[in-house]
């Protein structure tokens, strides 16, 4: 159950689209800011958007939109969730995430099998940032497939922050701490540590 306006809120939100630019970093984020400008206090801009729902969320919807992250959102609680449009998101990451320990273990074993295996990602083999960037895209793009007909409940306002945690996910990829921690693990492979 929903109270106060949730279409307020969600109508008030910058638009998310999937793209790295300045622009686009801008907007999203001197928009939410100002949400948190009257508190005086610095926030990231997910606990801003917590804030901000909270306002128009029930206690127990509050709970769940704040247990929400990307490393813990393939987790059988959201998997059995009654929202449609999480237990859906869920259940794509969990097998996503064992596609992509699939592949993995494929990959070290230099096999050629990558397109015989159903459900397999469509992911074009490059460097480890471009990939990771692939998959976040993957995941963009199942979210936009369930967020058709959601568009000021509580599952739009799910695929709002899931999408939000994808492009601030993607915003903090370093370059340079990448390959740094990429040629750190080689020495460790190399020297069996």
């Amino acid at each position: 159950m929903i109270t106060g306006n949730l279409e307020y809120l969600i109508s008030s939100l910058p638009y998310l689209s999937f793209q790295d630019t300045e622009d686009t970093r801008s907007k999203v984020f001197s928009t939410l800011i100002k949400y948190a400008e009257s508190s005086g206090q610095e926030k990231n801009v997910i606990t801003i958007f917590d804030e901000e729902a909270a306002k128009f969320l029930t206690p127990s919807d509050y709970h769940l939109l704040c247990q929400m992250n990307l490393e813990t959102i393939h987790k059988m609680i959201f998997q059995k969730n009654k929202n449609t449009v999480l237990a859906a998101f869920s259940k794509y990451v969990f097998a996503m995430k064992n596609d992509i320990k699939d592949l993995r273990m494929l990959r070290r074993n230099n096999s050629k099998q990558t397109s015989s295996k159903k459900g397999w990602l469509p992911i074009i083999p490059g460097n480890p940032l471009d990939e990771e960037i692939q998959l976040l895209k993957l995941q963009w793009n199942k979210l936009e497939a369930l967020s058709i007909g959601h568009y000021t409940d509580f599952g739009a306002l799910i695929c709002y922050k899931l999408k939000l945690m994808l492009l601030l996910r993607w915003w903090s990829f370093d370059t340079d701490k990448g390959f740094g921690v990429f040629l750190q693990t080689i020495k460790k492979t190399e020297h069996g540590r």
